[in-house]
């Protein structure tokens, strides 16, 4: 609470922050819609693309650091020090170093901005306690609302428009994101809805910068490699 007597403003979530809540659901615990191993890679993908979004990585194609280091949270800054430190590697080198920790850290970093709350539950037959999350608010989660928005509302380009609006790439890099993980299938949105999107993405994603495509190529490659297929 401020001196005001207002709550004060939350941190806008960022690309790995919305991929991650999307990616789970449940009330009073935490259960991933999708396998462990796609919510990391959907998360390491994510957070590249937020330093891609922020013009503080380039793609050419090995990933090199090339803006000025100035990084809207301290999660960002801590992978684009580790890029600086060890220039051209590739994305797919990234994406699975990332993948290691991401999910831990990204739901830290949510934790930290208050949208998750940790809650204790019981090891079972260990004994003691074990740590799990929840939302802090109800409804926190609200992967279909955004995607039903994305895919329905009137688009402000032409379709043959090279999108260049930050807010928008974001929605659609995370959109891509969402349907190359195999998360889409998991998120409930009506059939005319779900085709709508396919349409979408499918005009969307030659319109997107080079390094944003070759990201999201990229994810979609480690998925198939390692033969990950979704939760059923």
């Amino acid at each position: 609470m401020t001196a005001s007597g207002q709550e004060p403003a939350r941190l806008p979530l960022r690309v790995a922050d919305r991929f991650f809540l999307a990616a789970h659901t449940g009330e009073n615990r935490l259960s991933a819609r999708i396998d462990g191993a796609l919510v990391a890679l959907g998360c390491a993908g994510a957070l590249l693309a937020e330093l891609i979004l922020e013009e503080e990585i380039a793609v050419t194609p090995s990933v090199r650091p090339s803006g000025k280091g100035r990084c809207p949270d301290f999660l960002s800054w801590v992978i684009l020090r580790e890029i600086r430190q060890e220039p051209g590697h590739d994305l797919r080198t990234w994406l699975e170093y990332l993948g290691l920790t991401a999910t831990e850290k990204v739901r830290a970093r949510l934790t930290m901005t208050d949208v998750l709350r940790e809650v204790p539950v019981s090891a079972g037959w260990r004994g003691g306690t074990a740590a799990a999350w929840r939302f802090a608010e109800t409804g926190a989660s609200k992967a279909e609302e955004e995607l039903e928005v994305l895919f329905t509302s009137s688009e402000t380009t032409a379709g043959s428009d090279v999108i260049t609006i930050p807010a928008r790439l974001a929605e659609i890099t995370l959109a891509l994101l969402v349907r190359e993980t195999g998360l889409l299938r998991q998120v409930r949105l009506p059939k005319h809805i779900a085709r709508q999107g396919d349409y979408r993405m499918e005009s969307w994603e030659p319109r997107i910068p080079g390094p944003l495509r070759t990201l999201i190529n990229e994810v979609a490659a480690a998925r198939g490699q390692s033969a990950i297929t979704p939760r059923h």
